[in-house]
């Protein structure tokens, strides 16, 4: 159960180090100076590799969920939509769910008007990914078992 909670810290950290990645292409250029390639392939691999990692550590979390609903004979599932169809179902989800609404607009109104700086549209951009991110984790089933989780592990 301890490991549950610890795979659900780390796929946040991934994702983040996904979302905030894309800051890194500021710095980048494959036909840039060897800093510049270093930082166009780190801005890769980071997205990437933090996307992956994020989404495989919840991954294992939701199989032990399912694993833990199976012995005590639990059925959420039922009751529950996916969390990227699910909005303001907690606390911590109506802050991501009303900051990914607020950084897409921004994000669209940032890029669409030449006006503004591209670099600014794309801080908006890696804000609402993270926002994204974690208004599907937060209203998922998965960020119920671990409050559960925790809240036992409380009481203990």
């Amino acid at each position: 159960m301890k490991k549950d909670i610890i795979l659900f810290r780390l796929s946040y950290f991934m994702l983040f180090i996904s979302s905030f990645s894309i800051l890194l292409s500021f710095l980048g250029d494959y036909n840039g100076n060897l800093f510049n390639l270093i930082f166009a392939i780190a801005t890769g691999v980071l997205f990437w590799g933090g996307l992956v990692l994020g989404y495989v550590f919840l991954m294992l979390v939701n199989s032990s969920r399912k694993k833990y609903e199976a012995k005590n004979h639990i059925n959420v599932r039922a009751k529950k939509r996916a969390g990227a169809f699910t909005f303001f179902s907690n606390k911590p989800a109506k802050v991501f769910d009303l900051s990914m609404i607020f950084f897409l607009i921004l994000t669209v109104i940032f890029l669409c008007i030449p006006l503004f700086n591209q670099a600014i549209a794309l801080i908006f951009l890696a804000l609402f990914v993270f926002s994204l991110h974690m208004h599907c984790i937060l209203n998922g089933i998965n960020f119920i078992y671990i409050k559960n989780i925790r809240s036992k592990e409380s009481k203990k």
